[in-house]
């Protein structure tokens, strides 16, 4: 089965350490993450919190189909991830723009 962009992406930013898993781990956060994709799967408080989140660091928010960004990250329980990389966060987010199962929550000035 062939990897789709994003995921190749979100496995660089795993392997380069420029990842912030979870809601609960993106309100600790103090500064730099530059992207918050969140899974369409996700709680209504969770999604209010990463709205917060993304509000506070001024980055845009992206939704995924139910389920799809557990199974590219490779971590089922995962709801939520902040990309801390600027470059790999504009490369997902210039994928994301064409693919119809991405939902461009709000945008942000980063």
């Amino acid at each position: 089965m062939q990897r789709s962009k994003i995921e190749t992406y979100l496995g660089f930013c795993i392997r380069a350490g420029k990842t912030v898993f979870g809601v609960d781990s993106l309100e600790t956060q103090k500064k730099g993450v530059f992207l918050i994709v969140c899974d369409g799967g996700l709680s209504e408080n969770s999604l209010k919190n990463a709205q917060k989140a993304q509000e506070r660091f001024a980055c845009p928010l992206l939704i995924t189909e139910k389920d799809a960004l557990g199974a590219w990250l490779h971590r089922p329980a995962v709801k939520a991830v902040g990309i801390r990389d600027k470059g790999l966060a504009a490369a997902i987010l210039s994928v994301a723009e064409n693919d119809p199962q991405f939902k461009l929550y709000s945008g942000g000035t980063n």
